[in-house]
C-alpha cells in the first residue's frame, strides 16, 4: 500500500508540473504577447562573431542600444512583437541590420538571427 501511494504521489506531482507548463504556452497562444512587459528592461549578449551587444527597449518601440565600444539612443532604431516573434531594426552608418527570433512573454533569453547585407549571425540575449 505504501508504495502505491507514494508511486501515485509521484505521478501526481509529474501531472502538475507538465499541466502548469502547458498553460503557460497555451496562454502565449491564446493572447500573445506584444512585447509591453519589455519595455524599460536591458538584455545583453555576445554573437557568434564575437561583437557585444545591449539593447534598452523603450516605450513605443524605441531601442537604445551598445554594439562593442560604441552606445546608440537613436530614433530610426526599432523593435517590435507580432504573432510570437520579436524583431529589431538597427541604422547603422554602413546599412541596416535586422535581428529576429521567437519571443515569449516572461522568457529569461532571446535567440536571434541578425542580418546586415550579406552578412549573418546569431546572437542570444539574456535579460540583465
Amino acid at each position: 500500500m505504501t508504495r502505491l501511494r507514494i508511486l501515485a504521489t509521484a505521478v501526481l506531482a509529474f501531472t502538475l508540473v507538465a499541466g502548469t507548463s502547458g498553460c503557460a504556452q497555451i496562454s502565449e497562444v491564446l493572447n500573445p504577447s506584444t512585447g509591453e512587459e519589455l519595455v524599460g528592461t536591458t538584455w545583453t549578449g555576445t554573437d557568434s562573431d564575437g561583437d557585444e551587444w545591449g539593447f534598452e527597449f523603450q516605450a513605443d518601440g524605441g531601442l537604445a542600444f551598445t554594439y562593442n565600444e560604441g552606445s546608440y539612443d537613436d530614433d530610426t532604431d526599432r523593435w517590435k512583437v507580432e504573432n510570437g516573434q520579436i524583431a529589431i531594426a538597427i541604422a547603422f552608418e554602413t546599412g541596416a541590420a535586422t535581428l529576429t527570433g521567437p519571443y515569449t512573454r516572461d522568457t529569461a533569453s532571446i535567440d536571434l538571427e541578425g542580418e546586415q547585407g550579406d552578412a549573418t549571425w546569431t546572437l542570444t540575449i539574456e535579460k540583465d
